[in-house]
């Protein structure tokens, strides 16, 4: 892993680290000394933070929301409506709930 001083989401976005590699930064922050908020450490907003927390598997929707530098609700909004357009299992009726529920909550 990189310096503390470069985050997590910065290093993801420019492919220096995968997605799955943000425990490795959950980690060293564990380990460290710093006075920071986990996110602010690994460079998430509040929103992201919580959005990832709820489910570790939106993180890649982050990055792309990121990625196209387009506002998170609307990546999420856009993730809710091709998760109804798709045949719904139940896993990705499970997602769907979280995320109507974390849109709620966004206002």
């Amino acid at each position: 892993m990189s310096s503390s001083l470069e985050r997590f989401i910065d290093l993801a976005l420019n492919g220096s680290v995968l997605a799955d590699e943000i425990d490795d930064f959950v980690s060293a922050w564990h380990g460290s000394d710093s006075t920071e908020e986990l996110h602010d450490f690994l460079g998430l907003t509040w929103q992201e933070y919580a959005l990832w927390v709820r489910d570790p598997e939106f993180l890649t929707l982050i990055l792309s929301a990121r990625h196209r530098n387009k506002p998170l609700v609307d990546a999420v909004n856009d993730n809710y409506l091709a998760a109804h357009l798709v045949a719904a299992g139940a896993g990705r009726e499970a997602r769907a709930s979280q995320l109507r529920t974390w849109l709620g909550q966004q206002g």
